[in-house]
């Protein structure tokens, strides 16, 4: 039995690195996103001031491009521990508690993640069907946009999925001491 648990273990690291890989690829994608905003909008700036030309796409692509970005972000700042969090009570708690309150909100988020999931994925479906463009003057189709935020999602979940488990191994290593 312990073998068949190490082995278990063994596999959840090597899976946990291989998503840990995928969420800095997405952050390095974030980050060539934020780069090309902030390319949009200054060309589109100095373009407006200097001259009489009004770049149309600026607007509509850095507004879409933080879809993405947002969505793709999540996995890698909850690994990361750099997620917005107020703790001010959890951190007054004995160790125990704010593992086992980790894990409720884990759970709880798992939940809430799969309704999301199913919603993005019902979304995607009808806008690849459909074939909806933005209403924008560049009329973008919005399908990499949905398929992003797909894939934010099902990799957050995946992160989380993770992190539930890790704090569930912490739990029972620490064998339910009270922890003060």
């Amino acid at each position: 039995m312990e073998a068949k648990s190490h082995n278990l273990l063994r596999f959840f690291k090597k899976a946990d690195q291989v998503f840990d890989w995928i969420s800095k690829i997405c952050i390095g994608l974030c980050g060539v996103m934020l780069i090309g905003i902030a390319v949009m909008i200054c060309t589109g700036v100095f373009t407006r001031a200097f001259t009489t030309l009004n770049l149309l796409f600026v607007e509509e692509w850095s507004s879409l491009l933080l879809v993405p970005m947002s969505y793709l972000a999540f996995g890698y700042t909850l690994r990361k521990g750099r997620h917005f969090k107020v703790d001010l009570v959890i951190r007054k708690l004995p160790e125990k508690w704010q593992t086992i309150l980790a894990i409720f909100s884990g759970a709880f988020s798992l939940v809430c993640l799969y309704y999301m999931i199913l919603f993005a994925l019902d979304r995607f479906g009808y806008i690849i069907g459909s074939g909806i463009i933005s209403s924008g003057p560049m009329r973008t189709p919005l399908a990499p946009f949905a398929a992003a935020m797909l894939c934010g999602i099902c990799l957050f979940a995946v992160d989380m999925l993770f992190f539930l488990i890790y704090r569930i191994l912490e739990l029972k290593k620490n064998g339910g001491a009270d922890a003060t």
